[in-house]
């Protein structure tokens, strides 16, 4: 049906084009900058078969579990134990292109903590505390090592 669509006269015709667009696309995941709840940069183990299957699972996780603000690790076979709490999530990756999403989901964090603590819901403060942790040190992370920190956009 590709082949048709595509309007190739064979098959092999098809899967090269099919494999070099798999391969761009594998390179450019590799060469970006992801970092897990840990604020640590994640990376995709890329030799030999092993690596080959890490890609297909990474690549169909990808496809199908994109997050507002990073991307579902966790393989496709498996249920998710954490309800939504994907900043606590040990699987949880994002990337430079969702630090707008994540400031503004930090902020959002530190105001609910504040009001909760105000209002003596420590344990409401306490299971966010983690999540405003994790959001900074992810933030930190990528802001270091693309050098567009908080302090070097005020001082410019």
């Amino acid at each position: 049906m590709v082949r048709v669509l595509l309007d190739y006269e064979s098959s092999r015709m098809t899967a090269h084009y099919a494999r070099i667009t798999d391969q761009t696309v594998r390179r450019r995941w590799e060469e970006a900058m992801k970092v897990n709840i840990k604020g640590e940069r994640a990376a995709l183990d890329t030799d030999g078969l092993l690596g080959q299957a890490q890609w297909a699972k990474t690549r169909y996780g990808i496809a199908t579990r994109t997050l507002p603000n990073g991307h579902c690790g966790l393989p496709v076979q498996k249920t998710c134990p954490h309800a939504n709490a994907c900043l606590t999530c040990p699987v949880f990756v994002t990337g430079p292109e969702f630090l707008p999403e994540l400031r503004d989901q930090r902020t959002r964090t530190l105001t609910l903590i504040d009001n909760a603590t105000s209002c003596g819901h420590t344990r409401v403060a306490e299971m966010n505390r983690q999540v405003a942790d994790n959001l900074t040190r992810m933030i930190d992370q990528m802001q270091e090592d693309s050098g567009t920190g908080e302090e070097s956009a005020d001082a410019s």
